[in-house]
């Protein structure tokens, strides 16, 4: 199989590796493509500027889009994903035969600490959700050979900001009513994106998430905890929103099966590391 990986930056990296470790071909599109990982051929481009992709490979199997915005605001999300996205379609020689598309789970709008899944209707209220969601609604008018994938919060080696939010003092975090969040590791992530490549008959929408939505406040008291610190002060609010719950059972049913399946794994494996 021949995969082009559009974007492929932390979570790419760690897919090429697993692809090439199977005998595929792996291209790697970025702009900087000095970090590519050994075996990934690369692909200079920057997807907002449409003469950069006049080179792209002259054929590919499979697609995965997951670039990174250039800044975290509306204009960078809609240069990235939107724009990026029609440049990068204008620019192949031929439609993949499987595109993944990686979006986030910031298209759902639920607050209330509600249960959300693939038959949830999106309902975004911040502008990445807004600019996301209409990424999905262009790719899937330009391919039905589509697989949307919903990912949740990534962290892992390099994303490591609620463990040292976790360790600071005086830290305060909601506690009642809960914050329900979501999460997963970035091998995970990783390792899901490859399972969907390589699934005979996928679905066309699937979230990725670890098992376990979990408050706010639990999370970082275990971590504050694992770390030898205190635990962060509670607050309570009854009016504050309580987030949302993601369910990855149409994911599990499918055959994937997650290494991390909850942040104490997960958290407990890069605490490891960072030890040494």
């Amino acid at each position: 199989m021949r995969v082009l990986i559009a974007g492929c930056g932390d979570v790419g990296s760690v897919l090429a590796v697993s692809l090439l470790k199977d005998g595929h071909v792996v291209y790697g599109l970025k702009r900087d493509t000095s970090s590519l990982p050994e075996g990934v051929l690369p692909v200079q481009a920057d997807l907002t500027n449409p003469e950069s992709l006049s080179n792209l490979p002259q054929q590919i199997d499979s697609l995965v889009f997951m670039p990174t915005p250039s800044s975290r605001d509306q204009a960078g999300y809609e240069a990235i994903f939107v724009q990026g996205w029609k440049n990068l379609w204008a620019g192949l020689k031929q439609p993949p035969m499987r595109t993944i598309l990686v979006s986030s789970t910031a298209v759902y709008g639920e607050s209330q600490g509600g249960v959300v899944n693939e038959e949830t209707p999106p309902g975004p209220t911040g502008f990445n959700g807004k600019v996301l969601l209409q990424m999905e609604q262009l790719a899937a008018a330009c391919t039905d050979e589509l697989v949307i994938v919903r990912i949740s919060g990534i962290y892992g080696p390099g994303r490591e900001r609620l463990i040292r939010q976790a360790a600071s003092e005086g830290l305060e975090v909601q506690h009642n009513p809960p914050f329900y969040t979501n999460r997963i590791h970035r091998d995970d992530a990783a390792a899901a994106l490859k399972h969907l490549l390589e699934l005979e008959r996928p679905q066309t929408l699937y979230v990725a998430t670890d098992n376990n939505p979990a408050p706010r406040y639990e999370v970082v008291e275990w971590l504050a905890k694992a770390q030898g610190k205190s635990s962060p002060t509670p607050l309570n609010d009854e009016h504050a929103a309580s987030g949302k719950r993601v369910n990855n059972q149409r994911l599990r049913d499918s055959g994937f099966k997650l290494s991390y399946p909850d942040y104490r794994a997960g958290y407990g494996a890069v605490l490891k590391q960072r030890a040494g």
